[in-house]
C-alpha cells in the first residue's frame, strides 16, 4: 500500500512502482480506494480505464519476458460489501442494502466499517496472488497519511470491539495479513523538504509501533540533483542576471533536498528511493516509464 501526505506524489509512486514491477515481468493489480483522476492517464490509458470495481487491463506484454501487465480498479465500501454478500448467495439483497445507502449509515454508526469492507476485499485479492491466480503482485494507492493511519487500524480496533461473529473473524484475518511483512509492507512517500519529512518520521513510527505493519523503502519523490549548477554557483562565476538568479535559486534548493535526503536515511536507518524531479507542468505515461527504470536501477542495487 502505497501512502503519504496529500501532494507528495502517492499516485505517481503508484503509477511508478506498478510499471516497474510489470516491467520486470509481473501481472500487477493496481487498486485506487477512491477513483483518483489521472492514475489511468500516468498509466497510459484513457482518462476512464479503471474507474469501475472490475476494472480494466490498461497495459499487457510488458519486460523481457512480455508477461508484465497492469489491471487497474477502484475499489468501494459499498461495492465491496455488495460483493461479499453476493458470495453468499444475497446478490438481491445486498444490490438493494448498497442502493439505499446502508453503508453509509452503517458506518456513521460504527467508524471503520466501510475501511474493513474495502480491507476486506483487499485481503481476498492478495489471496489471489501468485502462479495460479490472475495476478503476482497488489499495489493499493492508499489514502492519504492521516486517514492511512486509521484505515489500516480499523482491523484491529474491529476485532477489540467485536465480540464474536464472521466480522470479528474478518478482522482478525485482515489485522494478520497487514502484520505479515510477506504479504503486506507500506510504501511511505515524501518530499525532501523539512516539514513533510518531519511528518514522514513521525507517520512511520506510528505504522511500525502502534499499527504494527512492515515498511518498504521510503520514496522520496521530486529530488533535484544538478551537481553542475551547484559547481558553477559555487565558483562564483554567475554575474548578474535572471539566468544567474535561477540558477543560484536552484543550487539552494539542491542543496535543500541533498541535505533532507541525508536527514531521512539517518532517522530511518537506510536509505530512501530517490525520484528525480521532472521539471514539467504535468507527468506523462512516458515520465513514468523512465522514472520506474530510475527506480528499478536503486533497487536492484
Amino acid at each position: 500500500m502505497v501512502a503519504g501526505k496529500g501532494g507528495v506524489g502517492k499516485t505517481t509512486v503508484t503509477a511508478v512502482l506498478a510499471t516497474a514491477a510489470a516491467d520486470a515481468g509481473l501481472r500487477v493489480l493496481v487498486v485506487t480506494l477512491d477513483g483518483r483522476p489521472g492514475l489511468a492517464a500516468l498509466l497510459g490509458a484513457g482518462a476512464s480505464a479503471g474507474s469501475t470495481y472490475d476494472g480494466d487491463i490498461v497495459a499487457s506484454g510488458r519486460g523481457a519476458s512480455k508477461t508484465g501487465s497492469i489491471h487497474l480498479r477502484t475499489l468501494s465500501a459499498g461495492e465491496a460489501l455488495q460483493d461479499y454478500l453476493g458470495t453468499q448467495g444475497l446478490a438481491r439483497i445486498a444490490k438493494r442494502l448498497v442502493n439505499t445507502g446502508v453503508v453509509d449509515v452503517v458506518a456513521s454508526a460504527a467508524p471503520g466499517i466501510d475501511d474493513l469492507l474495502v480491507l476486506g476485499k483487499i485481503k481476498h485479492l492478495v489471496g489471489l496472488a501468485g502462479p495460479d491466480g490472475p495476478h503476482d503482485l497488489v499495489i493499493a494507492d492508499g489514502p492519504a497519511a492521516g486517514h492511512a493511519i486509521s484505515f489500516l487500524r480499523s482491523p484491529s480496533a474491529m476485532a477489540t470491539t467485536i465480540r464474536g461473529g464472521p466480522l470479528r473473524s474478518q478482522a482478525i484475518e485482515i489485522d494478520a495479513m497487514l502484520r505479515d511483512s510477506s504479504r503486506s509492507r507500506v510504501v511511505l512517500v515524501t518530499l525532501p523538504e523539512t516539514t513533510p519529512v518531519n511528518e514522514l518520521s513521525e507517520t512511520a513510527a506510528t505504522m511500525t509501533s502502534e499499527v504494527g505493519v512492515s515498511l518498504a523503502p521510503v520514496v522520496v519523490n521530486g529530488v533535484d540533483r544538478a551537481s553542475e549548477v551547484e559547481a558553477l554557483v559555487a565558483a562564483g562565476r554567475m554575474g548578474e542576471s535572471d539566468f544567474a538568479e535561477a540558477a543560484r535559486f536552484r543550487a539552494t534548493r539542491c542543496a535543500v533536498h541533498a541535505r533532507e535526503v541525508d536527514r531521512l536515511t539517518t532517522l530511518l536507518g537506510e536509505r530512501p528511493i530517490e525520484l528525480p524531479h521532472v521539471a514539467t507542468a504535468g507527468l506523462s505515461a512516458r515520465d513514468i516509464e523512465r522514472l520506474a527504470r530510475i527506480l528499478a536501477e536503486q533497487v536492484s542495487t
